[in-house]
Order: structure tokens, then sequence, then C-alpha cells
């Protein structure tokens, strides 16, 4: 890799003087947006400021097109240096080590996904000076344009800084990697000057690849299992006064029972928080993940939950305060991200900040709250992409550092609504409204999310909707059975309902959009990547009357296709050999009912037309899935497929002109079959 270091200053896209040009020059009608603009690179991204809040970093637009690092002083936050940029990629991740120094990782956004190598380590201090390469990417070592120091070999992994002052930060040592699998690692101490890791504790239970530190940064617990032999996880506690190492619990990682949990933190006096999947009465109960105190000498959870979300599991951070030994607040993620402030004073400057933000959901975080002057706020909404401000704390004055799409003007983007829509049995599907500009009914686009078995959406900027719904398209994003965050009712009703209930979903919510008076019940699409691909193809299977058009991209197009390709990154793995009969199907139990729901083998009775998109280097769901799918759709008589394969590109597409092409076809595909 070559290395250069950028110490003139950088144009920082997003400034308030650019991004009040870029807003008066924007399109006057949202159809006008191009399509680039909806999918380029963020202007500026993740302002963070140094532990002693002196400085602030940011990534920032550099030369070439590429995305640099650079720091600029509170006291002028528009005026940044650059410190460090690679001619031959871009650097993605970063973190303050300490007050003077910062890692930070790499990804090429100029490569498609084929190309792609790991992201490493490097090191630099803020003023660009002693830069280090600490861990090489993916095993692929290049002696031009880099110190004389080889680098860590790729099984060392970057994992958090420990903010202690020092030099160092927590890596693992991977001791054994297989694809798709967790493994056994030992955590580390790298310092980023001298490249030496030094191990955090010899004596730890075999198989370790979770880790949880104490706020002395001693290791406390760990989580052991979950390999490729079973699905059982482990969960030991090193008691602060020494001793061997105890275990607290052994549940099945698939299936966890009521009771299990997750460890989250160490609090200062010793404490384990956890996420623990806890009953809640009624006449139907429902399990919910919840942050609780975990009492490690009775080897209980307290029943008494400390945040605790209704319609929604745990899904957060404990933002602690070293100086003052307290927790100052948890940052959560509900249908949208916030912090619930437990400090009285950070809970009023929340307020002091809304008050000035009316249209926004406004969230900051803070490393040692007790004594900042300063803090960093995001400031979005469902029609502004994030902007970050500079908040002093003293006058609770708001500066603007930054926007993400500044070429974008929020007048002209559309509302988007949560909404929970009950299905045929009764189950409540949260699902995601976007509602282009003027009156209904619109032509509707029911957009289904990948996994399946993951959150789909929270509420925001979304690139994709936005853009659809700037061609004047109603976008429905539902979080059909088998999403998580949502409880554990609704995650495990998605088990073997790949095109059962799982589809009947998707379909109640498109249904119910008609009824409202949103959709226009002659012009549906529906449309999804890797899991929504295969939803798609299985909605104009099922629903020919209800969706005229679908768009298929990455999509699995048969379940057994997926046990029977060797090459695919899950073949052999864990999931495939437990997760996949339990939570897909059996391909030996379930033979008729993963023949019945298998697009592939029901092609002849998809006749509406079909945009279909596919990497050529997809290892997740492998090219097969398309080629195969879009021979049998053409062998059955359906003369309206598209098709487009994108060479070198994976499982999702890296290259912004292949995003742009992709989008484009979309647009034309559905103008010329829904309006």
């Amino acid at each position: 890799m070559t290395v250069k270091h950028l110490l003139s200053a950088l144009v920082v896209a997003g400034s308030l003087l650019q991004g009040t040009a870029a807003l008066a020059q924007s399109p006057s009608t949202p159809g006008a947006i191009p399509v680039r603009d909806f999918f380029r690179k963020p202007a500026v991204m993740s302002p963070q400021l140094s532990p002693n809040g002196k400085k602030l970093a940011m990534l920032v637009p550099a030369g070439k097109d590429r995305v640099g690092l650079a720091v600029a002083d509170v006291a002028t936050p528009d005026k940044f240096v650059g410190i460090a940029q690679f001619e031959d990629a871009d650097i993605t991740r970063f973190s303050w080590v300490n007050d003077g120094r910062l890692v930070f990782q790499a990804f090429d956004w100029q490569a498609p996904a084929a190309y792609q190598q790991g992201s490493g380590l490097y090191a630099v201090n803020a003023d660009g000076t002693e830069f280090k390469w600490l861990i090489e990417r993916n095993g692929n070592y290049r002696t031009v344009g880099v110190p004389s120091e080889r680098p860590l070999p790729n099984r060392y992994r970057f994992l958090t800084t420990v903010d202690d002052g020092s030099d160092d930060v927590i890596a693992v040592r991977w001791n054994f990697i297989r694809a798709g699998d967790p493994s056994d690692g030992t955590l580390v101490r790298l310092n980023t000057r001298t490249m030496v890791p030094r191990t955090i504790a010899g004596d730890v239970p075999a198989g370790a690849n979770a880790w949880w530190l104490d706020r002395q940064n001693r290791l406390r617990a760990v989580a052991t299992g979950g390999n490729y032999n079973d699905t059982s996880i482990t969960i030991h506690w090193l008691p602060e006064n020494g001793g061997a190492w105890q275990q607290l619990a052994k549940f099945d990682a698939i299936d966890p029972p009521p009771g299990s949990f997750q460890p989250v933190a160490v609090d200062h006096d010793g404490n384990l928080l956890v996420a623990a999947w806890v009953q809640e009465g009624g006449r139907n109960p429902e399990r919910y993940a919840t942050l609780h105190r975990y009492d490690t000498a009775r080897r209980a959870v307290d029943p008494k939950p400390i945040v605790s979300l209704k319609g929604y599991d745990f899904d957060g951070a404990v933002l602690f305060d070293d100086a003052a030994r307290k927790v100052s607040g948890i940052f959560y993620t509900s249908d949208a991200t916030g912090v619930a402030w437990l400090d009285p004073e950070l809970k009023a400057l929340q307020e002091a900040v809304d008050k000035q933000l009316t249209g926004t959901n406004n969230v900051f975080v803070c490393r040692r709250c007790s004594q900042a002057k300063h803090f960093i706020v995001t400031a979005y909404s469902d029609r502004q992409p994030a902007a970050y401000f500079l908040l002093d704390r003293e006058t609770r004055k708001l500066r603007l550092i930054g926007a993400t799409y500044p070429w974008l003007d929020s007048r002209l983007l559309a509302e988007q609504d949560v909404v929970r829509i009950k299905a045929r049995d009764g189950l409540e599907i949260p699902t995601y409204i976007t509602k282009p500009k003027g009156k209904g009914p619109w032509p509707t686009v029911v957009m289904v999310h990948g996994g399946p078995f993951v959150r789909g959406h929270q509420w925001g900027f979304s690139p994709d909707a936005q853009f659809l719904a700037s061609r004047g398209y109603l976008v429905i994003e539902p979080e059909f059975r088998g999403s998580t965050g949502y409880g554990d009712r609704h995650f495990k009703a998605g088990w073997k309902q790949w095109g059962l209930g799982m589809q009947d979903d998707v379909t109640d919510v498109t249904r119910w959009a008609i009824q409202q008076g949103h959709a226009d019940p002659r012009r549906v699409a529906i449309a999804g990547a890797s899991y929504g691909g295969y939803a798609t193809m299985m909605g104009l299977v099922k629903e020919p009357d209800l969706y005229k058009a679908g768009i298929n991209w990455v999509g699995v197009t048969d379940i057994e296709l997926m046990y029977d390709i060797g090459w695919s990154d899950f073949s052999g793995s864990q999931w495939m050999r437990f997760g996949m009969p339990r939570m897909v199907g059996d391909p030996k139990k379930d033979a008729e009912q993963l023949k019945a729901t298998s697009p592939l083998q029901q092609a002849h009775r998809i006749k509406q037309p079909v945009l279909m998109a596919y990497g050529e280097e997809d290892l997740r769901v492998p090219l097969p899935h398309g080629t195969k799918m879009r021979d049998a759709l053409v062998r059955a008589g359906n003369k309206q497929v598209e098709w487009v394969q994108y060479k070198d590109e994976g499982h999702g597409f890296v290259l912004l002109e292949n995003n742009v092409d992709f989008w484009s076809r979309v647009e034309r595909f559905l103008a010329q079959h829904l309006k």
C-alpha cells in the first residue's frame, strides 16, 4: 500500500458555506435530483473529540476522490488539517488512542468487492507524525511506500481503545480461523508505537471468542463456545479479588432459554451489566432483551431492568464517566437512536439541544462526561441526512462542523412514518413507510430487507427509499416475522417460514397500504436484496395479482442451493450445520416444504416483469442463484426478464458507478411497468 501524509489543509465539504451554496443550487423538484446524489460517499463522516476534548478528528474528502483523516482544534472546528491519506485506499473507521494519537483502518471505495483487502490497522500522531502500520490487510504485505517494520499478521484484529492515557489499544490474536465460524482468540494490549503485543490475561478459559473488561481494563468476563461442533455458549466470570474463573451460565446460542443473557459491560463497582431475555406478563407473554445488573454471586439476573424499551429489544451501550466513577447515560435504539441520560445536567443539556434543533433527532455521547467542555451532536431525521454540530457546554451554543449530504435539499425529501400493522394471525409487523410528495394513492415499491434474521431498518434517512420516493413511489419496508430487535416471539415466529408466514407478512402489509389509500393496487412492485430478493421472487409466485413487477438483486432463489453450492462463504459452517436446519429448513426432513417454497422450482408461475442484478464474485449468494433463475424464467416463456451481471462485485455493489447503473435501471424498469 502506498502511504501519503497530508500536512496541508483539506477542504471540508459540508461546511456551513458550502452546505448553503449546495442548497441554493439544488434541483427544484425531487425527480430532478440525480441518481448519483443519493449514493455518493458522504462528504464528511464520524467526527470524534479527543479524550481531553481539545481536538476534533473527522473523515473528509482528500485527493483523487479518496477519504482521508483530518484534525482540527476545537476552537476552530472548520479548519481541518489532513494527517493521513492513502493513494490507493480510503480511511474508514478510526479512534483516538490518547490525546495525541489515533488508529484507523482502510477500505477501497474505488475497487469492486473481489479486489478488497482486509481493513488492517494503522496509527499516527494528531500532527501527522510517527505513522505506523500495525496490522497487515488480509495477509497481503506490500513493501512499496511502507516503513521497514513489518506489520503484525492479519490474524490480529483491532477491538477497541483503552482510554487510559497510554499508547495502547486492545486487539485480539485469533489462534485459529475458520471461515464463517467463531474461533479461539487471545486478548492483547498492542502498543501503537513499539508494535509490541502483550497478553492481557494468561489463564483464560479455552475457546474464548468474546471479552469484557472492567473500567481498569482488567479482563473480567469471556464467552466461549459457539464453535464448529455445537451452538452452546458459556459465560465465564473472574472475581475482582482473583481466584479461578467461574461459569455463570451455559445456553444454546440459537435458542437461548428464559433468563439467558449477553454481557454488555462491567461498571466501576465491578458489577456485570447484561442484556437479558426476560418474560413480560400479560395475556400473551413476550420476551424482550432488557438491560440489567447481574448478581455473579447468586448467578441471577436482577429482575428490575435498568433500561426497558417498549416493543424493542435493548441494543446499545453504557456511557461511563471514569472521572466521576458513574454511569452518565445509556445509548439505545428503539425506532431511532437516543440516550437515556442518568446525569441531570446532561439531561438538561439534551433538552437545550432539542429546543434549538427542533426538526431532527439529536444524539450526543461522551467519554469523560463530567469533564467535557464540548460535545459532538449528530442531528438527523427522515428527510435530513446526518449533520454534525459542536456543542459548547457552558454557552449551549451549537456550531456546524459538517453535513454528510450537503448537496441534498431536505425540503425535497420524503417523510417516513413507523407504524405497526397486524398480520393475519394478529402478530404486529413494524413497518417503515416513506411517502412521496403529493397525494396518494401512489405507485408503490414494497422493499423487503435481507438477512432475514436481522433488524432491517430504523427511522432516519435512507438513500434507497428516498431515491424511490423522489421518483414518485410510496416505499413500504416491513419488519416481517423473523426480524430481530422486536422481541423473542417476533423473531421465532419466522423460523422455517421462508415463503410462508414471512411472505404472508409482506403481503398483509401491502394489502393494508392499499386499504388505507396509500398504495395504488394497480401499480405495486416488490423488491429486495439477498433474502429480500428471495421474497421478491416468492411474492411474484404467490401473489401474481398483487405485484405487477419484481426487482431482485443478489437474491437467494432456492434454499437447497444454499446447501449445495460448496464455494459459498458459509459452506460447512456452524450456521449451515446447525442454524439453517432449525431456522430455515432441513434439506431432508423439510424437503417437500423447501421445494414448495423454491422460486427456482416455481419459475413457471412467474409471468410478471423481473429485473435481476448479481455480482460475479458473490460468495454469500453465489451467481448460480441468479443465472439458474434467469434461465428458468426464460425457458418458461417469460419475455420480460432484464438481467445485469456486475464484474468483480460481490454481495452488494461497492463501486459508485455500479450503484448508479443499477438504480438507473430500477428507475427505467419501474417507469415502464408501474406508470
